[in-house]
């Protein structure tokens, strides 16, 4: 059983810094995306004023409706499902840990109780797998070579 646990700690603690991680990029993506046309569309507008080009007109029009497209659709939504996933990982993984020193330290925990406990938690990360949103996997690999180097734990 001890080894089943393991495994799952484990997943648990890649998975949760994959999304912590894939958060991180799609919160700075999300709010680049609203404030670099909105900057764009500034700049325009200003040029507009003090140029008589049509070109800068257009480009703050354009830059300005992508700023607002982005922000009315929520630009940083994905980076909240992200950090809901890393969260959901990071609760279970301590429940995992938990879980392994009750057994390792009860030894009149019957088999059968262990698995139903086995079981159980590993129902959960089922059911966190399943709602989750791909995390992508330049994230993935980022996480494991901070937890590697010892830098997430």
């Amino acid at each position: 059983m001890s080894e089943q646990l393991e495994s799952l700690h484990g997943n648990c603690l890649y998975s949760a810094q994959a999304y912590f991680e894939a958060a991180k990029r799609a919160e700075l993506w999300g709010r680049l995306m609203v404030f670099l046309p909105a900057c764009i569309s500034a700049f325009s507008g200003f040029m507009s004023y003090i140029g008589p080009k049509p070109f800068w007109g257009a480009m703050a029009a354009i830059a300005g409706s992508v700023a607002a497209t982005a922000s009315f659709i929520g630009a940083t939504k994905k980076a909240t499902d992200f950090l809901n996933s890393a969260r959901s990982y990071t609760v279970l993984r301590h429940k995992v840990k938990l879980e392994l020193r009750f057994l390792l330290a009860d030894s009149r925990v019957s088999f059968e109780e262990a698995r139903d406990r086995v079981e159980k938690l590993n129902n959960d990360y089922t059911q966190i797998v399943a709602s989750d949103v791909p995390v992508p996997n330049r994230s993935f690999n980022v996480a494991s070579k901070r937890i590697e180097q010892g830098a997430a734990s």
